[in-house]
């Protein structure tokens, strides 16, 4: 049983949105108050919020290529759904509920791809912490020691909470390539399975049959007599023409 839970999980489904902390740390355990050693510290938390945000850039350029890709796949399955669906009218009837199960496999996994890819840009559900320009309008009157403190403590937390929703962006976009890549290959499957079926199983011979047919009886005979028609119409026009030219011809002379 939970190993097909994790199985369903894998694929984004029955999975909770859990934003688990990377680090358990209380940014209040920060005390040091040597300026040298702050401006250091302050350097190196920076360099790491830059090395978080570059990987959400990442994780959201990966997801919108992702979403991208199974949009034009589903529209080539489409696309060619009613040339698939003609040729697999001739199968019998295991054939068809094999090709049936393999294209809804194939359709649910990319639903589900899309599904898990998109969950990454709801963002009412990802509270990113950042750095606030009222800091600097209620702190104005602090030493330079207490406000590089303060900012560190800023990046602390900012950084503890970036790194939990970063990672949970992350495990969408593992979700999602896992359905994508079951999707691929039952796609794979079910255009092997066509290309099979089409050059090893021989289609029916469609018989075309007319109702009430209309017999014709005698019809060589019937041919015969329209053939022997037809020459004494031509003799008779020829006999017709010859003697409109003797009558002209006639007609014509001269008397001296």
């Amino acid at each position: 049983m939970t190993k097909l839970k994790f199985l369903f999980q894998s694929f984004g489904l029955f999975k909770k949105l859990e934003f688990q902390k990377p680090y358990n740390y209380d940014i209040n355990d920060y005390t040091n108050s040597k300026e040298k050693q702050l401006e250091l510290h302050k350097a190196y938390l920076k360099e790491i919020e830059n090395e978080e945000n570059n990987r959400l850039n990442v994780i959201e350029n990966k997801t919108s290529q992702l979403i991208a890709q199974t949009g034009l796949i589903f529209s080539l399955l489409s696309l060619f759904m009613p040339f698939i669906i003609d040729k697999v009218l001739d199968f019998n009837l295991y054939l068809k509920i094999l090709f049936i199960v393999v294209l809804a496999l194939a359709y649910l996994f990319y639903i589900l791809t899309i599904n898990n890819a998109l969950k990454n840009f709801n963002v009412k559900n990802f509270n990113y912490g950042k750095n606030s320009p009222n800091s600097i309008l209620s702190k104005q009157d602090v030493s330079v020691k207490k406000f590089l403190k303060m900012e560190i403590k800023d990046s602390l937390f900012t950084i503890n909470n970036n790194i939990s929703i970063n990672n949970v962006k992350a495990t969408n976009l593992i979700t999602a390539y896992n359905s994508f890549r079951y999707g691929n290959i039952f796609t794979s499957i079910l255009v092997v399975f066509l290309c099979a079926s089409l050059l090893f199983i021989s289609s029916k011979t469609e018989e075309i049959k007319i109702e009430n047919p209309i017999e014709i009886k005698q019809f060589e005979e019937y041919i015969e007599t329209l053939k022997e028609q037809n020459l004494i119409l031509k003799e008779q026009l020829k006999t017709e023409k010859k003697d409109t030219i003797v009558k002209s011809t006639t007609g014509n002379k001269v008397l001296w």
